[in-house]
């Protein structure tokens, strides 16, 4: 009896999980967004199959849920966006991705969020080697406060140029990754509206082209 009702109640989470995840793809939102992508000359599609690169770029974010399948994907020759659920915290948190390529001459992993990362404290726990917390003597004086992990952590100092601290400085409440060759920029919890996605674009912008002055 004990098992039939353990049976009952995963079905039902797993049910709702279901409804939960088709509902970050609503109309409403969907249509937003498409006519958003079309003022901006982008693709759009309510579901896609991310990129093998993107997936396995190496980006803390990304481990932390499912990144196959994502919803309200938008594309074009130098920006992915789309709305990806990381799940691993008191509840799961949907937000707005943005993803720009960003060459530059280094091998490092580089996260800076707003809030202490999950692990433990010292460590930024995810799928591949765990990224090291930066101590304050390790960075710039203005980033001594913020929280910012990288592996190997002594290639993380050289792509914090003043320009690049004054934009982070600027934007507090950003999650901000570089891996691979790319860029990923969100706000935790924050899905953008279609008007805002220029500005986005831009802002994104700006900051790839600060790091590509390494």
């Amino acid at each position: 009896m004990t098992t039939f009702f353990a049976a009952i109640v995963l079905l039902a989470s797993f049910a709702g999980i279901l409804i939960w995840l088709f509902s970050l793809a609503t109309p409403g939102r969907r249509a937003e967004l498409a006519a958003a992508a079309d003022r901006s000359r982008m693709a759009f599609e309510p579901w896609h199959l991310l990129s093998d690169n993107i997936r396995h770029a190496g980006f803390q974010l990304l481990s932390a849920g499912d990144a196959r399948y994502v919803p309200n994907y938008l594309e074009d020759e130098q920006y992915v966006l789309f709305d990806f659920t990381r799940v691993g915290g008191k509840k799961p948190e949907v937000q707005t991705v943005v993803i720009t390529p960003c060459p530059i001459n280094s091998d490092v992993r580089l996260l800076i969020t707003p809030r202490p990362a999950h692990g433990d404290g010292h460590h930024c726990f995810d799928k591949q080697r765990p990224l090291i917390r930066l101590d304050e003597d390790d960075l710039p004086q203005s980033l001594n406060r913020a929280h910012v992990y990288a592996q190997p952590p002594h290639k993380a100092r050289p792509l914090l140029a003043e320009n690049v601290q004054n934009w982070i400085l600027a934007h507090p409440h950003l999650h901000i990754e570089w891996a691979s060759g790319m860029l990923l920029v969100c706000q935790p919890g924050y899905q953008i509206s279609g008007d805002e996605l220029e500005n986005v674009k831009e802002d994104v912008r700006s900051l790839a082209q600060e790091l590509r002055q390494y």
